[in-house]
């Protein structure tokens, strides 16, 4: 399970993606698909449990002080998908 790492000041914190801000989450999305090759089986698998965790918060009301419009997070989670889809034929 992958897990994010929340560093403030001097103090570090471990957070499973569903307690991460959506923010982190989907910054973290962009770089993978901008940086990574997704012909690469762990990109794809990193990228699908951002996805996963992604999809659970859209189905929620924000909590976070910065929230994606649901709308517009929901079609980025399909575009995603897609490719995934795309790439594990």
């Amino acid at each position: 399970m992958l897990q994010m790492v929340w560093k403030s000041g001097g103090d570090e914190q471990v957070l499973d993606l569903l307690d991460t801000p959506e923010i982190v989450l989907v910054q973290f999305c962009e770089t993978i698909l901008r940086h990574q090759d997704l012909r690469n089986p762990d990109a794809r698998q990193m990228l699908q449990e951002i996805i996963t965790a992604l999809k659970v918060k859209a189905e929620k009301e924000p909590v976070d002080h910065i929230a994606f419009n649901r709308h517009d997070l929901k079609e980025n989670i399909a575009y995603v998908e897609d490719l995934l889809r795309q790439f594990d034929q």
